[in-house]
């Protein structure tokens, strides 16, 4: 079965960035002439990983994946035949979108005027389909689901960061549930400058992950080394 890992945090706090970041946490990027050192670039794989941009917008690095290989959609049935068509290939081993709220936040505004409560169940129920449908897909597809978060009040009643979805239905199920593995993005500042990381465990949050799969509360933000680390623990083709 497919398997789908929530990638959450911040605006600007390293999501997006993490799918070209090297599994030791560097970047392969020049900062004087913005050019790849692909002998060095040991971010995804460009040829074997499909990037959807939900949110439309420029990313924080360009020309290092094929251009067929990124797509500008927000839609729930495009995103859908996508992952079917990801799943009948021999060559693609994972897919990224990016963000699943600009996949919510768009079907919300765009149908703002039509939310009766059937068109509300209907949107929860798309976006619940979405996430646990990738189950069905090949073995050895990875999703990356990217997404923002917000806090809320647990039963312990402590704030704890969660998914921010939309809609009452979505936030009572916690998404989050029905995802093999939950990271969230973590950011240090060490004389004035950032350092970008993954939290692999809850620290009053919905992150979490298989026994034994990260020894550490922190990793570097590089999806290549959660990539393998995964296909690792379960035995999957890489």
């Amino acid at each position: 079965m497919g398997m789908t890992v929530g990638v959450l945090g911040e605006s600007g706090s390293g999501k997006t960035t993490s799918i070209v970041t090297n599994k030791d946490g560097t970047i392969s990027l020049d900062p004087q002439t913005l050019e790849w050192d692909m002998k060095t670039y040991s971010g995804l794989n460009q040829k074997s990983t499909v990037l959807i941009n939900s949110d439309k917008k420029p990313l924080p690095f360009a020309d290092i994946f094929p251009s067929n290989n990124v797509i500008k959609t927000s839609d729930i049935d495009d995103i859908n035949v996508i992952l079917k068509r990801a799943s009948e290939s021999t060559t693609i081993k994972s897919v990224v979108i990016d963000t699943i709220n600009g996949v919510m936040l768009d079907r919300e505004m765009l149908e703002a005027q039509k939310l009766t409560y059937d068109k509300w169940y209907d949107f929860a129920r798309d976006i619940y389909a979405l996430i646990v449908n990738i189950s069905s897909l090949k073995p050895d597809l990875i999703v990356y689901l990217m997404g923002h978060i917000s806090l809320y009040t647990n039963v312990d009643g402590n704030e704890s960061r969660a998914l921010v979805t939309n809609g009452k239905k979505l936030e009572k199920i916690k998404l989050e549930s029905k995802m093999s593995i939950v990271l969230f993005t973590h950011v240090d500042f060490v004389n004035g400058k950032a350092s970008y990381s993954f939290e692999t465990s809850s620290n009053r949050s919905t992150a979490h992950t298989p026994y034994g799969m990260f020894n550490d509360f922190l990793i570097p933000n590089s999806l290549s080394l959660v990539d393998e680390r995964i296909r690792t623990y379960y035995k999957l083709q890489n």
